[in-house]
């Protein structure tokens, strides 16, 4: 008899702590949040090697496992624009 009073209170808890997660959030919509370097790339990026350095360095400050745990960067848009006989720009 005590094992089946054991798993009835067990049950009990389980069914306790699935109905204690029920959420009940507020109304008010979410915040959007500022667009952050693993949103986009910015076009500033695609302009001249400084806004690639600039951007490059925002990506530098960027957590570790946040950045592991989200999609990949879609780089579709980025298109950095050269002359075919120019010399690159130098990147410090």
């Amino acid at each position: 008899m005590s094992k089946r009073l054991l798993m009835l209170a067990q049950a009990f808890a389980m069914a306790a702590a699935l109905t204690a997660c029920g959420g009940g959030g507020s109304d008010a919509p979410a915040l959007p949040s500022a667009p952050g370097p693993l949103d986009q790339v910015p076009d500033s990026a695609s302009q001249s090697a400084a806004g690639l350095a600039d951007y490059l360095a925002k990506l530098n400050t960027v957590n570790a496992a946040t950045a592991d745990a989200r999609e990949p960067l879609d780089l579709s848009h980025y298109a950095p624009k050269s002359a075919d006989d120019a010399e690159p720009e130098p990147v410090s």
